[in-house]
């Protein structure tokens, strides 16, 4: 399995090979540094920001100056001690995991896809959220869908295929949309 650490530029517009024009997204992947521990592999990429007591002492055993972000992995196929975009070729099939953009409170409908109730005739109830359960057992069940925050979960988008390796300037082009915000941190990895 390739896996390799990095953050999330934007989005573009690509011709492919066949002449379509397809959505893509421009990935940062810097070298990332392979650390063994007793029982694990981790990789380490330096993050830019502001750096605390642990991510200092974090980038001093990997031997960096920024803060770092440390990621346990399984099955790395490299015997080297740091791994690079230059692993992926063009048509390699990746998912991206990262954390998708908050969106704040949000209602029923705009979370859940409710319908809205009738608008005539005084109806109160255009868009509330119904009944949320039976008279028995005089509680509200878990997982009942109702209003509440919305996005900033994990998230994995399987399936997408790589348009473009530029090895000298840490960039990786896969198509599609990938989860969050621009400069946010994400995964890839070969499926």
């Amino acid at each position: 399995m390739k896996i390799l650490l990095g953050h999330k530029i934007g989005m573009t517009q690509l011709w492919d090979d066949n002449g379509k024009l397809v959505a893509a997204t421009v990935i940062k992947a810097e070298p990332n540094k392979v650390v063994k521990e007793k029982d694990r592999t981790l990789l380490a990429v330096a993050v830019a920001g502001r750096t605390n007591k642990p991510q200092a002492y974090l980038a001093k055993l990997v031997g960096s100056k920024a803060g770092t972000w440390l990621k346990s992995v399984n099955n790395l196929e490299t015997d080297s001690d740091q791994v690079d975009v230059s692993q992926f070729t063009k048509g390699d099939v990746v998912a991206v995991s990262g954390v998708t953009k908050g969106k704040g409170f949000a209602g029923t409908i705009k979370r859940h896809n409710f319908r809205r109730g009738p608008v005539s005739h005084g109806s109160h109830n255009i868009r509330q959220p119904g009944s949320i359960g039976a008279q028995r057992p005089q509680r509200v069940p878990k997982g009942q869908k109702m209003a509440g925050r919305m996005g900033g979960v994990n998230f994995t988008s399987r399936g997408n295929k790589v348009l473009e390796v530029n090895v000298d300037e840490n960039i990786l082009v896969v198509s599609g949309a990938v989860p969050g915000p621009n400069r946010s941190k994400v995964v890839i990895k070969t499926i």
